[in-house]
């Protein structure tokens, strides 16, 4: 059977494609115009890392790792940077994942500036990682360990969350049911009415205060007040320069040397005639120390009040002019003749007089 011409050029384009898939899949590594510079690290665990994977620096990409093996109970792990200077002595590399669905790439980072730069063909150092099945595995371990306690926690305040629970729903229900003060405030309309009322009040209050009636109206807005107050500091300031000064009597007495030295004069008098006084000297001293006076003192006391006790029981003359009504009686008697006697005197001489009021008298 014949092949058409037709048909040699479809089995012909045909070849080709499947010779180019395989080229490329074969040579996708390949980059003839691109500089490698080949570098290995160790890992303890390589999950996820495969080969083909990118190699990144602070997240771009800057090679691929080239293989995978095991040597000395560790993951070798071949990979190229296309930059001489990526990689230097102190640079660490590290397993990282590209999102939560399992891409991993080979991460690494700049090193300090101060370190050298490490030669093609070394050792990169490498750093721990966590991915996420060993996140998965560590959260099982610790689950027990985290939650078992707090399982505890529930179980013994189950029974005090309980009764507060149910204390907090009665408490709701009385409210509800407008018992109690709260409950009067959530549920009685008379405290709004009331509220409102009393805003209104404050408002028109307030209107009276910016409007400066009242008493405290005027103390807001009439100047008048800052203007006296003003003045009294005023009058003040000048009250404090004149005592400051010396004038006037309370200047005087601030300011004058001549106030102290007058007191601090009496004062050490005063300290004289106490000194004095303590040693029993002068007259104030002996009434103070000397017991003669007080013994002298007790006995006229003594002799006094035994003459007012006669006196007072009649006795002598003198308790007779304190006791007795005959002596005021006979003074009354005379007294009266007297008054005759006088009357008469305009009529007699003297020497009758004189006669007459010996007579009287005698």
């Amino acid at each position: 059977m014949a092949i058409s011409v037709e048909q040699k050029v479809g089995l012909f384009f045909l070849t080709a494609l499947v010779l180019l898939a395989v080229m490329i899949e074969l040579v996708e590594d390949w980059r003839p115009f691109e500089d490698q510079y080949a570098y290995h690290a160790k890992f303890k665990s390589s999950v996820g890392l495969k080969v083909g994977d990118t190699v990144r620096i602070a997240g771009v990409n800057t090679g691929k790792v080239k293989s995978i093996s095991i040597e000395d109970n560790h993951v070798h792990v071949d990979f190229f940077v296309n930059r001489e200077d990526s990689v230097r002595e102190d640079t660490l590399a590290q397993i990282r994942q590209t999102n939560m669905l399992g891409g991993t790439f080979l991460g690494l980072d700049f090193g300090s500036p101060e370190s050298k730069l490490l030669p093609p063909g070394s050792q990169v150092r490498t750093e721990g990682s966590s991915n996420l099945n060993q996140l998965i595995t560590n959260l099982d371990r610790n689950q027990e360990r985290i939650l078992r306690p707090l399982g505890d926690m529930v179980d013994e305040s189950r029974e005090p969350l309980t009764d507060a629970i149910n204390r907090l729903e009665s408490i709701v229900t009385k409210i509800d049911e407008g018992k109690g003060t709260l409950g009067r405030l959530v549920n009685n309309p008379a405290l709004y009415d009331e509220i409102t009322a009393m805003s209104i009040r404050l408002n028109l209050l307030l209107a009276r205060l910016e409007g400066g009636n009242g008493t405290l109206g005027k103390l807001l807005a009439d100047p008048s007040l800052y203007d006296n107050l003003n003045h009294t500091l005023i009058n003040l300031a000048d009250l404090s320069a004149q005592i400051k000064s010396g004038e006037g009597t309370l200047g005087k007495l601030l300011v004058d040397d001549r106030l102290y030295n007058e007191a601090s004069q009496t004062f050490a008098n005063l300290n004289q005639i106490t000194a004095k006084v303590n040693q029993g000297e002068g007259s104030l001293g002996k009434l103070l120390h000397d017991d003669a006076l007080y013994d002298n003192i007790n006995g006229t006391m003594v002799r006094v009040n035994s003459i007012a006790g006669k006196i007072d029981d009649g006795y002598g003359t003198l308790g007779l002019l304190v006791n007795e009504d005959d002596l005021y009686r006979d003074a009354k008697t005379t007294l009266h003749k007297v008054e005759k006697s006088v009357d008469g005197i305009s009529d007699t001489g003297p020497l009758s007089a004189l006669g007459i009021v010996l007579g009287t008298l005698f």
